[in-house]
């Protein structure tokens, strides 16, 4: 109610000429110029003091552990599977070694039942969640690791997924399956990232096409030589979805730019340091000029963010934070409701962070905020309210540690 009133009061001042000089009996129209002058400024102070009471960093001390085992799991995808307007849970398990992937559904209070996805174990290093065949429901892709087929889990709308196909070689090294619409069919795509650690021996990573109904017979590749991730943004805002590819292996990070149709025919850009060695990466305008941005884990220089400048470049990477801690998971979301976008990390056998943004001038401050108990090893962050009182919580896989979830909560006095 508050902002539709403000909302409407504003449309109505801004019918009104700008009064340099005021009559003693100002016109019916005029008056209500006034009112609305005056609701405005009252609206102005409201959002303000909603801004204050939002921008306040939260924290993440309340943990529910999804299991009670520590294993090998390696992503964590958040989604509503089963159509009861909740956040469920998928974990992707068997990081080098198979295991059962498993699916968390949520009774919406943050309380999970834990199912297998499927009977048998894989290698699998992600579950993409996605509307793959149009039929209004989430269905999955599992990005399995040599030698394990790489699997399309349809969903019947209940929650309740079968193989319905398959995409790529089993015989590729798949770290990553990033879902993305790269040729404006209204299908999702997908970007599957291959690692190759060998530098002699590089490994292209894979566009793979929708054909409409929610299966991929055919994939192209791309010209790259080793990935765990492939971030897909439209990074020079010409409406179509363009790929960073980070280097996992101590190369060059590639930007792949997308002619609209999901070919990238133009040689790729290359964007930070020549040595790179990215786990993890995201996109977003982080300082709210407009241009996308990038944000990368390097495993051993740390974080930092790549301002983006326009006409497609990118300024010198900057350092985020100095914490202890490979960083092996980003997430960017707005985690405290001030509408400015947040960095979450989470690392190597560390603490995590919460990098708030407080603004500021071009390169914005954060405020750093730990979650997590530094056990074991995040390769897997995601973000959603899982727990419904409209506040984002984390949601982490990991290795050597349970896998969890981080409640969001009001700060400590």
């Amino acid at each position: 109610m508050y902002r539709t009133t403000c909302t409407r009061v504003a449309r109505m001042a801004g019918m009104a000429p700008r009064p340099y000089l005021l009559p003693m009996n100002p016109s019916p129209f005029r008056r209500r110029w006034l009112a609305a002058t005056a609701i405005l400024t009252l609206c102005a102070t409201g959002s303000a003091a909603m801004a204050r009471q939002t921008s306040a960093h939260r924290v993440f001390e309340r943990v529910l552990l999804l299991e009670s085992t520590s294993e090998t799991s390696a992503s964590v995808s958040l989604g509503d599977i089963d159509g009861n307007r909740t956040l469920d849970v998928v974990l992707a398990k068997g990081r080098h070694w198979p295991l059962v992937d498993m699916i968390m559904r949520n009774d919406g209070a943050g309380h999970f039942s834990a199912e297998p996805l499927a009977e048998l174990p894989d290698r699998t290093y992600s579950a993409a969640l996605a509307d793959l065949d149009g039929d209004g429901d989430l269905d999955i892709v599992s990005s399995n690791d040599k030698p394990d087929r790489k699997l399309v889990y349809r969903n019947d709308g209940s929650g309740h997924f079968t193989v319905s196909s398959t995409f790529g070689e089993a015989t590729w090294n798949t770290r990553y399956v990033t879902v993305a619409d790269l040729n404006g069919d209204r299908r999702p795509d997908l970007i599957v990232a291959n690692r190759s650690s060998n530098p002699a021996a590089p490994r292209p990573s894979y566009v793979c096409l929708n054909d409409g109904a929610g299966a991929f017979p055919s994939c192209a590749p791309l010209a790259t030589q080793s990935a765990t991730i492939i971030v897909a943004s439209d990074l020079d805002r010409d409406g179509n979805t363009d790929l960073l590819v980070p280097h996992r292996d101590g190369g060059q990070n590639l930007i792949f730019w997308n002619d609209g149709s999901g070919t990238f025919r133009e040689p790729p850009t290359p964007v930070g340091p020549s040595v790179s060695q990215i786990r993890a990466a995201a996109a977003a305008d982080i300082n709210g000029d407009g241009a996308v941005d990038l944000v990368v884990g390097d495993e051993k220089q740390g974080l930092f963010v790549y301002l983006g400048a326009g006409s497609r470049a990118f300024d010198a990477p900057v350092a985020l934070t100095s914490a202890g801690g490979a960083p092996y998971a980003i997430a960017v979301a707005d985690m405290n409701r001030d509408a400015k976008p947040d960095i979450v990390v989470g690392r190597q056998e560390a603490v995590g962070s919460v990098l708030f943004n407080t603004g500021g001038a071009r390169l914005p401050r954060f405020a750093d905020t730990p979650w997590g108990d530094g056990k074991g090893s995040v390769y897997g962050v995601a973000i959603g309210d899982l727990d419904g009182d409209g506040w984002p919580d984390i949601a982490a896989a990991r290795s050597e540690a349970p896998n969890g979830v981080w409640f969001s909560g009001p700060p400590t006095k």
